[in-house]
């Protein structure tokens, strides 16, 4: 695991030497075990890496790695399951090794298979190769979008990252707020990508890879998308359930497993909840002695951690716990959005870091989590209420009359006036427009109109149409949804509805806000995320799998909890569903260190001023403290955006 930086240009350029040193300063959190430059005897050409020694954990594997013909030149961040296969496949063609590194493997794989090579790998990952013989550099973001690479092409060179703050290191980059990025962040809690909340950086989308020659030569590649099937399933074993309950279950260990591998200590989160329960038990099969890691709040119920116990206790780790108070979050605040960089408005961030930097206090380099699995099956009570309406919906709008609909709209919107939300539903409805949008809608497009200031619309962008094609370039976040939406739709005609809501979430709520809020704050931290739930066969099988199976008899996660069986006790399978959160509508409902903080923020001297309607959050914060509505997480992510 990494952190990296660079840039190339095909101007005659010279930078200082101080300024690759400060890149490397920036990332230190992200690889505090080593440090690496290289830069072009010309000056057109560099790379900076910060080491978090995880595999081959000797000098052998330092970065940036350098070919034995001195061609190739790269920079990695992440790690390769499978490395050690492919390795033998390289030997077998004569390619010799120096380290035991999945770096090395990987810059080999590209030397003998060119960019191709990345479908061979397992893996989260992201990274950067110059080819010195073609003049070609290449970007490249893993399936899913585990791990972070942002990038600009301003004053006509390449310039990219790990994090945005890097970029902000190289003088010839401008820091604009993108007013696009920012509508679509108080919807989505995150920019989608290709967008970052400022003009001109980019975020490349999981799955993709660029490809870069000199200026106006960049071409962009999706090498992989969720509906890609490694392996096809017989509709006649899809249909069967106890083929289903194995085969998660099969998938799930060996999704496990393999992310066992490491050369340091292993860990990880412990909840109680049926996703970390099932992975800690999944663990304990290949691992002895497991850490387990456990974070709550100080108002929150024992109970809840008095489940983590339980689990711990069965399988034996050696658990620890930690309580946090409001002025434990409120002293991160700061240190948070440092981390950020830019605008990630789910207050998790807070836990998550405290319970990485808990494992790495005690040793543990490495942590394992349950991301994604409420997104693959079904979990979030959210989308049982999509589900129960959808067919509502649907028949409403081919039955009801488009003038019948929109005098329902006007004639219901007055007793919504307290659920902008809810009147931005209906709206959607009235219009014709589909149902579902994301598992997050804080600032329904209703609502955040009032919210931002009057302001100019971002230029059109001919990087993001490269990108995406079509791809919209208004401020309507819905129509993002609608973007994906139609793809998943001609690549699936016959999906299911569930299968269409997975699939917009995996293309922008998992990779752009819960992985990245997974990635920025686990490495702040110095500590290593891995996810089994979103190893991509699984997810491929899953997407697979019908919903008659996901969500039955009124049970969310059917069968995931039937996989479950047998490995974990019962009452922790069927127990209620308790989300890892942050007491957010206590902080800004009951006023504390947070409610202070954003009415003195609210009108002191910022940038913010030209962006945002500052007396129509005034009136937002006075609705909240003295009505029952509960707009604590809409303040929360505007607390968040204007600590920038």
């Amino acid at each position: 695991m990494c952190g990296f930086a660079g840039y190339k240009t095909t101007q005659d350029f010279q930078i200082d030497h101080i300024i690759l040193h400060t890149l490397s300063q920036v990332l230190a959190h992200r690889g505090p075990d080593d440090a690496g430059t290289w830069r072009s005897q010309d000056g057109k050409v560099a790379l900076v890496s910060r080491r978090l020694s995880i595999m081959d954990v000797s000098k052998a594997g330092a970065q940036p790695m350098i070919d034995d013909e001195q061609r190739i030149i790269m920079v990695f961040n992440g790690e390769l399951y499978n490395y050690q296969i492919v390795r033998k496949d390289l030997i077998a063609l004569g390619y010799q090794f120096k380290s035991d590194s999945d770096t090395e493997v990987f810059l080999y794989a590209y030397k003998a298979w060119g960019i191709a090579a990345l479908d061979k790998f397992d893996g989260m990952f992201a990274g950067a190769i110059y080819d010195r013989a073609s003049n070609e550099t290449y970007l490249f973001r893993d399936r899913m979008g585990i791990k972070p690479l942002y990038f600009s092409l301003q004053k006509d060179m390449l310039s990219f990252a790990s994090e945005i703050k890097a970029l902000w290191k190289m003088p010839w980059i401008v820091e604009r707020i993108s007013v696009r990025g920012l509508s679509h962040y108080l919807t989505y809690l995150a920019t989608p990508a290709p967008m970052t909340l400022y003009e001109g950086v980019y975020k490349l989308p999981a799955g993709f890879y660029a490809r870069y020659t000199q200026a106006h030569d960049i071409s962009f590649t999706q090498w992989y998308d969720p509906l890609t099937r490694t392996e096809t399933v017989s509709e006649k074993n899809i249909s069967k359930k106890s083929f289903c309950v194995n085969r998660v279950r099969s998938l799930l260990d060996d999704a496990v497993h393999k992310r066992l591998m490491a050369d340091v200590p292993v860990g990880a989160l412990l909840s109680g909840g049926l996703d970390s329960s099932l992975i800690v038990a999944l663990m304990a099969r290949h691992q002895a002695r497991l850490n387990t890691f456990t974070v709550a709040f100080e108002a929150d119920p024992d109970e809840e951690r008095s489940w983590a116990r339980k689990v711990a206790k069965k399988f034996g780790t050696n658990h620890h716990e930690l309580i946090l108070t409001e002025q434990d979050a409120f002293s991160f605040f700061e240190k948070m959005v440092y981390h950020q960089d830019e605008p990630l408005g789910d207050s998790v961030c807070i836990p998550l870091y405290f319970v990485s930097k808990q494992a790495r206090d005690a040793g543990v380099k490495v942590l394992l989590l349950g991301e994604g699995s409420d997104e693959l099956f079904c979990g979030y009570p959210m989308y049982v209420d999509y589900l129960s309406l959808y067919r509502y919906w649907q028949v409403s709008q081919h039955f009801v009359p488009n003038i019948a609909k929109r005098g329902l709209f006007y004639a219901a919107r007055p007793f919504y006036t307290d659920y902008p939300n809810r009147q931005d539903l209906i709206k959607s409805w009235a219009q014709g427009r589909s149902l579902f949008w994301g598992g997050v809608r804080v600032f329904s497009e209703l609502w955040k109109d009032g919210v931002l200031a009057a302001h100019d619309r971002d230029p059109y962008d001919p990087i993001i149409e490269k990108m995406y094609p079509g791809f919209p370039q208004e401020n309507d976040s819905y129509a993002i949804a609608d973007y994906h939406r139609e793809h998943f739709y001609k690549q699936n005609p016959k999906g299911d509805f569930f299968a269409a809501m997975t699939y917009i979430e995996l293309k922008h709520r998992l990779p752009e806000l819960l992985l990245t809020r997974t990635d920025k704050m686990t490495m702040a931290a110095s500590i290593e995320a891995r996810v089994p739930f979103l190893d991509h066969k699984l997810v491929e099988f899953v997407m697979q799998v019908p919903m008659k199976f996901k969500y039955r008899n009124k049970e969310t996660k059917y069968i995931l909890k039937k996989a479950a069986e047998g490995i974990i006790p019962q009452d922790i399978i069927y127990r209620k569903k308790v989300g890892f959160a942050s007491p957010v509508t206590r902080w800004f409902k009951q006023g504390g260190i947070f409610a202070e903080h954003l009415q003195d923020t609210l009108y002191s001297k910022n940038k913010w001023a030209d962006f945002l309607n500052r007396d129509a959050i005034n009136e937002l914060i006075k609705k909240n403290k003295q009505s029952s509505v509960d707009y604590s997480y809409q303040l929360w992510a505007l607390n968040n955006v204007m600590a920038f």
